[in-house]
């Protein structure tokens, strides 16, 4: 006589199955916003390949022409200004782009505290869903991890292809890397910029359940975290400074962001660098004040990673701290 055993459930697929539904049903419900989305990132990335395309061209055409920027054959005048004048609207290309991936992450929180959770709450249909197939924690999840997916690999992918492009597009007119929009559009600044701002949305969505205003709070918010770090950042790493004597020519470093300068007394006071700018007599106006040295502080082009690491991980442990406050708030909800 056999004996018959019940088949073991599989346990892979079943787990799972109604947040993979709560899945489908969010990329069902808001694929028209989700494509254009997409269509606009390849847009930008597109126009990134064409400016580098054509700023190779106008390199090439130009190396043939014998002429130079900086020459002064009369001949060579007008094929240098039409050169320049052409490698600044391509380079403008990328200063575009930058400002794409700067804005980005408001748009992301705005969507996600708006059209994905508040509106939602707004109509009640946040509730039938919990007394179907799926938990308010399946609920919440599938929005933040849906939009994750989505968000984080069109982020990296332009960041990736403007980092590619920015170099070869700026032969002319180059940024420095601790410009605002190229500090904020590059490194890992710009993922952890769009979590914080899905997290930030969910948690303004969940506690708003009102769509335009959720929206709006959400970019207050994503602004004003963005104009804190950037006040904040040149703390974030201890500077560099550099100490001389002011008539000695000291050449300021290279491709450096510059925090402060000034001038130190005798007394070791510091004076502030515009002290003497109306003096007809430099020397006769330092040696007035008592100076007794120059200095400058500033975050050599060494400091990049250090300061996009630093401010990164705030930006995470930001973004988890309101993850874990969105969910406390559907907890309340739920409960």
């Amino acid at each position: 006589m056999s004996t018959l055993t019940r088949p073991k459930p599989d346990t892979t697929t079943a787990v799972p199955a109604p947040l993979r539904g709560s899945v489908r049903v969010l990329l069902r419900l808001h694929r028209r916003s989700l494509w254009s989305a997409g269509a606009f990132l390849a847009a930008v990335a597109a126009a990134l390949v064409a400016a580098v395309l054509r700023a190779d061209h106008l390199v090439e055409d130009f190396a043939k022409s014998g002429c130079t920027t900086t020459g002064s054959l009369r001949s060579c005048f007008q094929p240098a200004r039409s050169y320049a004048d052409s490698m600044l609207e391509v380079s403008r290309i990328s200063d575009y782009a930058s400002l794409v991936l700067v804005a980005l992450p408001a748009v992301v929180g705005a969507f996600v505290a708006g059209p994905l959770i508040a509106r939602e709450g707004e109509n009640g249909t946040f509730r039938l869903s919990w007394t179907q197939s799926v938990s308010p924690v399946q609920w919440l999840t599938a929005r933040l991890t849906t939009s994750a997916m989505l968000v984080v690999p069109g982020t990296l992918a332009l960041t990736a292809v403007l980092a590619w492009a920015r170099p070869r597009t700026g032969v002319e007119y180059p940024a420095e890397w601790y410009e605002l929009d190229t500090f904020l559009a590059s490194g890992t600044v710009p993922v952890a910029h769009v979590l914080l701002a899905l997290a930030l949305g969910a948690l303004i969505g969940l506690r708003l359940r009102r769509t335009v205003p959720a929206m709006a709070v959400s970019l207050v918010i994503s602004g004003l975290v963005t104009v804190a770090l950037v006040r904040l950042r040149d703390s974030l790493w201890s500077v560099t400074r550099d100490i001389f004597v002011p008539s000695s020519g000291y050449i300021w470093p290279d491709r450096a962001a510059v925090v402060e300068w000034g001038y130190i007394t005798s007394g070791g006071d510091r004076l502030p660098a515009d002290i003497c700018t109306n003096a007809l007599d430099l020397d006769v106006c330092r040696s007035e004040h008592s100076v007794a040295h120059g200095y400058l502080e500033y975050h050599p082009a060494s400091h990049y990673w250090p300061l996009q690491l630093v401010e990164t991980g705030i930006l995470l442990a930001l973004a988890a701290l309101a993850v874990f406050a969105a969910f406390r708030v559907l907890r309340r909800l739920h409960g």
